[in-house]
């Protein structure tokens, strides 16, 4: 993936053209950040987080959604790495605990399965769940994956998930905002979630637990903007998050085929047309995000939007800003929760 030249000639073009694209989209407010040659070269916040027009900042918060699965696919690769976790090892024989399903092959699921969405297991659902299918047999988007191995380096550790990630990333890279689960001092800086209406859907005030996939939580509790994730996509780009070589070829792989142009990695989607495009997207109620990277070239692009109508700016600001193959990351994401 490249940066379309024309823009990083002139990056005031960027800013026209985002605003034209929010005003199109009915998109509130954003923040965003590109990156050419490991060096961020455009950040920038524009628009209103609330109704009343309080003004976007760079301390601007958004929920990240699936985006939290990139940071927490990268760690446990490191933890790979470094001999402190098996990722063909089967979970059931690490994690103690009740079985999260009754059918025999979930004693098969490891983490490779998991971080790849080949476990077979749903993306939320009560305990005891389905196994969809034999472990790696074929791709589901699970977020009920990420949690389980969550839930098993955790109980290795003795660290949540907040601490394992404010060592991993968030305080090194000095991504201040950021942090894995809610507390009450995010409250003024959080952005409202607007719908595709306009009206706001969603107020932060308060930690969830509702549901089948409460936080602290691997597949979608992050807490930042595209101000930090520019700090982690710079990592990514000029150390490899981390990883040694091998271990970071092992995490951009193909894994799993989620469609014939879309496979997935450890932690990260891919792309057949473009092998060295690295991308994930966010995706909750009144939060739309996008993240791109590209380590070869040293570029990438990140999108926060605080509405519903996101996903159809993040598309085409990534069409208009960048080369990558579009239309195959859009097809699949419109298909994949």
């Amino acid at each position: 993936m490249r940066l379309n030249r024309d823009y990083l000639a002139d990056t005031t073009m960027i800013t026209e053209f985002l605003t034209k694209e929010m005003e199109r989209c009915n998109v509130p407010g954003i923040t965003v950040a590109a990156i050419h040659k490991g060096e961020i070269v455009y950040s920038k916040a524009l628009g209103v987080k609330t109704p009343q027009g309080e003004p976007m900042t760079e301390k601007t918060l958004f929920e990240a959604a699936s985006l939290t699965k990139t940071l927490f696919g990268t760690m446990v690769n490191k933890m790979a790495e470094q001999g402190d976790l098996d990722l063909d090892k089967p979970i059931s024989e690490v994690y103690i605990g009740d079985p999260w399903s009754d059918d025999p092959r979930f004693k098969t699921i490891t983490p490779r399965h998991c971080l790849c969405h080949g476990s077979g297991l749903p993306n939320w659902a009560p305990k005891p769940m389905e196994v969809m299918f034999d472990p790696l047999s074929s791709y589901s988007y699970s977020g009920e994956g990420y949690y389980l191995t969550q839930f098993m380096v955790e109980q290795m550790t003795g660290k949540g998930l907040d601490d394992l990630l404010q060592e991993a990333f968030l305080k090194p890279l000095r991504m201040y905002r950021s942090a894995a689960v809610w507390n009450p001092e995010m409250t003024e800086f959080f952005s409202y979630g607007f719908g595709t209406d306009g009206n706001v859907n969603k107020i932060r005030n308060v930690i969830d637990l509702s549901g089948e996939a409460p936080e602290p939580n691997a597949a979608w509790s992050l807490y930042t903007n595209a101000f930090d994730m520019a700090k982690f996509a710079q990592y990514i780009i000029q150390k490899h998050g981390g990883l040694e070589k091998e271990q970071f070829a092992e995490m951009t792989k193909p894994q799993n085929w989620a469609t014939e142009e879309i496979p997935w990695g450890l932690g990260w989607g891919l792309t057949k047309k473009d092998p060295s495009l690295m991308w994930h997207w966010g995706d909750n109620t009144g939060f739309k995000s996008l993240m791109m990277i590209d380590p070869k070239w040293g570029e990438a692009l990140i999108i926060f939007t605080n509405s519903d109508n996101g996903f159809a700016f993040w598309e085409a600001a990534a069409k208009e800003l960048t080369d990558a193959p579009m239309d195959d990351i859009v097809n699949f994401v419109k298909v994949a929760e």
